[in-house]
């Protein structure tokens, strides 16, 4: 079968961001998607949400369909669930999951015999028991009993159906258990056929189907420190189902391959050497101890505080995350055994944000993200485009934008006026955008170019759109000079007196 991988059929955008050397309005669908493991384990028919886009609003839908760890290391998704909806009060989400209850097993299962109480049995320790495998013997799930997940106890509740179903007498328990250390490097990538079956990080491409929000930016906390998962990331950032561009949220590593700890001084050359330095990038380093004695991704607080602008500017992505106020955060974390640094905004300023890596600091008597650089930036190449994130933000959201709003034009016929029109509603769209300052010049315009007019026989149009970024203030210094001009003032007073 011939394919056409250049053939045009729909709404497409394009982004030019060149950018200039420098030295040394309506709330378009935007999804924030974290893909990693969830403990669905604990969820009444889990096992298919698996490798499955799935939008979620709150702390109590995640209960519902993914389960809850206070385990972040095991169940990597629950610490976005934590920090957006219970820290920050912010989504919605979607969640891609890769741990599956039918294939991450444990060798061992669980067992127990336990005598009703009032008709009702509690299996602790359950938060990796897999609660669709549950079994008592001689009973039967749904005639004779009901089992749910307990959060607060970390527990199995069992009770009966009627009166007396479970008995007096102790009973026979068994269930297995999930294994989250068997999630491999390779689940978390996936895999694809490019015909519409996706797992891991290729199943971004099934999320404007599953849930009708736009793909726009990206985390993989506890997975995206792995170059190859970073890759994978990068790979399915770009033209998302042919259409869409999403931003990247990332972290570096706090520890090589060898075990030892990634230092300052060091992290500007692992990152390069690694490959985190793309244009559509935010890469964090390193963790965060919380003030609830927690181990955080700055990706993800970054990520949350992020959320917050966007549904404060009604989807326009036009403020960076930096500077923006992360009281859970206690200290930076390096490891255990890296303690009695204090680190200055100075510090994380030359080591870190000058190489193009963000962080978190405290300034202005308050911990805050710190840093709003794209992976490619460093001091001695920079352009308008790498040192502020929201430059290629905004540049993607007018794309995104205009191909999920326009595609209703599509296979209809396009009058002069109508194409005139168009042009004219989206002036008037990024009119707005100036109005409120996410942009300081915007034309939007036909292409009129030979090769433009020429694509018009085929039905192919193209309308540009020049803008330019708001800049954001990456530095703000007062100067102060003393003068003698003052005394001027003085000794004429003198005089007068």
């Amino acid at each position: 079968m011939a394919e056409y991988p250049d053939f045009k059929h729909g709404t497409y955008g394009e982004v030019i961001a060149d950018g200039l050397g420098i030295s040394g309005n309506g709330k378009t669908k935007q999804a924030i998607v974290y893909i990693g493991t969830a403990p669905v384990n604990q969820v009444e028919g889990g096992a298919k949400n698996v490798n499955k886009p799935i939008l979620l609003k709150n702390i109590a839908d995640a209960k519902k369909y993914l389960g809850y760890s206070d385990d972040w290391a095991k169940y990597t998704l629950c610490e976005a669930m934590h920090v957006h909806f219970e820290l920050n009060g912010v989504g919605p989400l979607v969640f891609i999951n890769v741990l599956d209850p039918a294939v991450h097993i444990a060798a061992t299962g669980g067992s127990a015999t336990l005598t009703p109480v009032n008709g009702r049995v509690t299996v602790a320790n359950a938060e990796d028991a897999i609660l669709d495998s549950l079994a008592i013997t001689g009973k039967t799930k749904g005639t004779h009993y009901t089992a749910v997940y307990d959060y607060t106890k970390k527990a199995i509740i069992i009770s009966e159906k009627t009166s007396g179903a479970l008995g007096t007498s102790a009973l026979s328990i068994t269930w297995s258990k999930v294994d989250p250390a068997a999630v491999t490097e390779a689940d978390l990538i996936g895999t694809t056929d490019d015909y519409g079956l996706n797992t891991g990080i290729f199943a971004v491409r099934n999320v404007y189907n599953a849930t009708g929000y736009i793909p726009s930016f990206l985390l993989a906390p506890g997975f995206s420190n792995i170059p190859n998962v970073h890759n994978a990331l990068y790979v399915n950032s770009q033209k998302i189902g042919g259409h869409w561009n999403a931003w990247m949220f990332v972290d570096m590593p706090i520890l090589d391959t060898s075990g030892n700890a990634i230092t300052l001084a060091n992290a500007p050359t692992w990152k390069v050497s690694n490959g985190y330095n793309k244009d559509n990038e935010s890469v964090f380093f390193p963790l965060a101890k919380g003030t609830d004695g927690k181990t955080y991704h700055l990706s993800v607080l970054n990520a949350a505080n992020f959320q917050a602008l966007l549904n404060q500017n009604n989807g326009v992505p036009y403020m960076t995350g930096s500077n923006t106020t992360c009281a859970i955060i206690q200290d930076l974390y390096f490891s255990e055994n890296v303690t009695g640094r204090v680190y200055t905004d100075d510090i994380i300023n030359r080591c870190l944000n000058a190489n193009g890596i963000n962080s978190a600091a405290y300034v202005g008597g308050r911990w805050v993200i710190w840093g709003m650089f794209a992976g490619s930036y460093n001091q001695d190449d920079a352009t308008t485009i790498n040192v502020n994130d929201t430059c290629l933000m905004m540049l993607y959201y007018l794309t995104n934008d205009f191909q999920h709003r326009r595609n209703v034009d599509i296979d209809k016929p396009m009058p002069i006026n109508d194409l005139k029109t168009m042009v004219a509603e989206e002036q008037s769209r990024v009119d707005a955008l100036l109005g409120i300052g996410a942009l300081t010049y915007g034309k939007v315009q036909l292409d009129a170019s030979k090769e433009a007019r020429a694509d018009v026989y085929s039905g192919d149009f193209r309308i540009l759109f020049n803008v330019t970024n708001t800049p954001l203030a990456k530095s703000l210094t007062a100067i102060a000079n003393w003068t003698a001009d003052g005394y001027e003032v003085y000794f004429a007073a003198m005089d007068a007196a």
